[in-house]
């Protein structure tokens, strides 16, 4: 993959290799488990959607006065139970809720004024010049500059890469 030269400065292309199947995990599953895997999902699916579907009806037909289709497990009080369980999750929610604000009130009270993190000090360019090896004018322009072409890669070669004899 190539990128073009977007800001004008005359910088050769730089070409990344990098191939997206060495990531990809990819399954080399029989096709008749694929075909159960497949129909279980699908199954699923219509499952959940037909339920959703009859909660959401059930309840309309039932504030509207229309008639209620009843089979199964689909029925009247399976709907009521289903209500009487979201009021309890909405209380649990707010009662939940509530014990977070004042846990993070409390929080702030008893913790709020710690001043407990530490920051590294400023790099110097005495330092910079020493890592990479540049003079002080190098340094000041590469710090300076919107633009910076560089003439030899100052990146070390096993940057990043991590210990490759373990």
């Amino acid at each position: 993959m190539f990128w073009g030269n977007k800001h004008g400065n005359d910088s050769l292309p730089q070409k990344a290799d990098y191939d997206i199947n060495e990531h990809l995990i990819v399954g080399k599953q029989k096709k008749w488990k694929k075909i159960i895997e497949w129909f279980f999902t699908i199954l699923g699916w219509l499952i959940m959607f037909s339920y959703i579907s009859y909660v959401i009806y059930g309840n309309l037909a039932i504030k509207n006065g229309w008639k209620l289709f009843e089979f199964t497990i689909y029925n009247r009080t399976m709907l009521e139970e289903v209500n009487r369980y979201y009021v309890i999750l909405m209380i649990v929610l707010v009662v939940g809720f509530v014990i977070f604000i004042f846990w993070k009130i409390y929080n702030r009270y008893k913790f709020g004024k710690l001043h407990r993190r530490e920051f590294s000090p400023n790099v110097s360019k005495a330092e910079l010049m020493e890592r990479f090896q540049l003079d002080e004018k190098t340094i000041e322009s590469f710090q300076n500059d919107k633009i910076i072409t560089l003439e030899h890669n100052i990146i070390p070669e096993d940057l990043g890469r991590g210990n490759k004899n373990a």
